[in-house]
């Protein structure tokens, strides 16, 4: 059985450090970007999050490169 994948979304996901609760955890927030080129590369997509990030108050703590495949036979 040859399963195949298409990609059907793609989306950037920017963490930031949002203080700390209670027990000394630190909070995050974060911001999503839908719709990413379906074509974008890692590194693209990391160097467009950190000029985003720039403009943010908070710290950066992080970046997602999210990719969801539709899978079929």
């Amino acid at each position: 059985m040859a399963v195949t994948g298409t990609v059907s979304s793609v989306q950037m996901v920017l963490l930031f450090q949002d203080g700390v609760d209670g027990k000394g955890n630190v909070k995050l927030a974060k911001k999503v970007y839908k719709n990413v080129a379906k074509t974008a590369k890692p590194e693209d997509v990391y160097e467009v999050a950190e000029a985003l990030a720039d403009l943010q108050m908070l710290s950066l703590a992080g970046v997602q490169h999210i990719i969801a495949n539709d899978l079929a036979e």
